[in-house]
């Protein structure tokens, strides 16, 4: 059995990581966001994020949040934009991820 480090790691920029976050995006209940529009930004949420589970779950709710918050109900990549994430997660980004 392998042993663990302890350390997570990314999804690469796969057909997997797309169905993540159509997943995501399917448990979405804001009244005007039109289904498609983060798959449509796959590559820029995995570039955001880092392909991390974790940063990629902060950044759609904060923006359902936001857009819940602002009445627009809906996510673009502008508001995406504006939601700021950890450290880790930026420093992650800056990394070459497979």
């Amino acid at each position: 059995m392998p042993r663990s480090t302890g350390e997570t790691v990314s999804f690469p920029r796969s057909e997997e990581w797309t169905g993540l976050v159509t997943t995501l995006e399917q448990a979405l209940r804001l009244h005007h966001h039109r289904s498609g529009t983060l798959e449509g930004l796959a590559h820029y949420l995995h570039e955001r994020t880092g392909g991390m589970i974790g940063p990629l779950s902060h950044l759609i709710r904060g923006a359902a949040i936001d857009a819940i918050l602002d009445g627009t109900e809906k996510i673009t990549r502008k508001s995406l934009q504006k939601v700021k994430l950890d450290r880790a997660a930026q420093n992650r980004r800056a990394r070459p991820v497979s």
